[in-house]
């Protein structure tokens, strides 16, 4: 089924990219490359809770962060640890173009689930979309924004810097993991969390924007 749900996603998309150019089409393979970590991570979280099935650790919290957050921020760390690369504040938009990728499979595999069940899935997706959906596409936008504020710092620095990021990402995707799994405040600080974040990288956005028009007027 998970290839099933890849492939329809995957390939249209694919299709679309001949004709799109520049950092259009760079959005565009982030967003696809998303659909595959979301596929890579749904066969190795499978087989790393089938390796630690005897043990009291819960997936939800220890390996689905650890998983997900490093193959959705993978085409980052490879374009700067290989080519050294940096990218201006877009990198946040990539970034977070490839969470949303990853978000838009899993919500294909869990309202599946759930309709499978005879339940309702039109409330059950509305919910995921600005909860789990926004907080996927946040965890990678951290990675990618991060990058482009340290990007002055030396290459030798790089790997400590990724690892930072990265630490930062899956440490915030296991706490609402976890608290979503709550009653009452946990639940509400769950759900509240990703839109908060959501609303605070849209103003560094916006406000890197107006720096850099306030810079060209001066100039």
């Amino acid at each position: 089924m998970i290839l099933a749900f890849f492939f329809a996603i995957a390939i249209p998309l694919c299709f679309l990219l001949i004709f799109l150019e520049g950092e259009q089409r760079l959005i565009v393979s982030f967003l696809v490359w998303g659909v595959c970590a979301g596929a890579l991570a749904s066969y190795l979280n499978s087989s790393l809770v089938d390796l630690f099935a005897t043990t009291t650790m819960v997936p939800s919290v220890t390996i689905a962060p650890v998983v997900e957050e490093f193959l959705k921020a993978l085409p980052l760390f490879l374009i700067l640890l290989l080519t050294g690369r940096r990218y201006d504040r877009s990198l946040l938009v990539l970034a977070m173009a490839s969470g949303f990728g990853f978000a838009i499979l899993e919500n294909y595999v869990y309202i599946t689930a759930l309709s499978l069940t005879g339940a309702g899935p039109v409330l059950y997706a509305l919910i995921r979309g600005i909860t789990s959906s926004v907080m996927h596409g946040c965890m990678t936008a951290i990675i990618g924004y991060g990058i482009f504020l340290t990007s002055n710092l030396s290459k030798r620095s790089l790997p400590v810097l990724l690892f930072g990021l990265y630490t930062v990402s899956l440490t915030l995707h296991a706490l609402y993991n976890l608290m979503i799994g709550y009653t009452g405040i946990g639940r509400v600080f769950a759900i509240s969390a990703p839109l908060t974040l959501f609303i605070l990288l849209l103003v560094a956005y916006n406000w890197g924007v107006l720096i850099g028009e306030g810079s060209g007027r001066e100039g």
